[in-house]
């Protein structure tokens, strides 16, 4: 199948479990949940670098994915796939 035809067709939804930040942040409560908000910033305000925030949790003993964290941040996860 060619490009040209592909593109005429819808993907998929994906569906399944959110990603390792998604269920972080559905975990954590109150100023622990709003300092990782705050980690991965906004388009209006810049958060940690993905190293950073990875080196955090991982010192904290949490579990995510490196480039989750970019994905989760850029809306290109399962938390946002599940949303739309």
């Amino acid at each position: 199948m060619a490009l040209a035809e592909r593109i005429k067709q819808t993907p998929p939804p994906m569906h399944g479990t959110p990603c390792s930040v998604g269920v972080l942040l559905d975990q954590l409560e109150g100023a622990e949940h709003d300092a990782l908000l705050a980690m991965l910033g906004t388009p209006e305000k810049r958060g940690w670098s993905q190293a950073q925030i990875y080196d955090a949790l991982t010192a904290e003993g949490y579990t995510v994915g490196r480039q989750t964290i970019n994905k989760h941040r850029a809306g290109q996860c399962r938390c946002a796939k599940d949303a739309s």
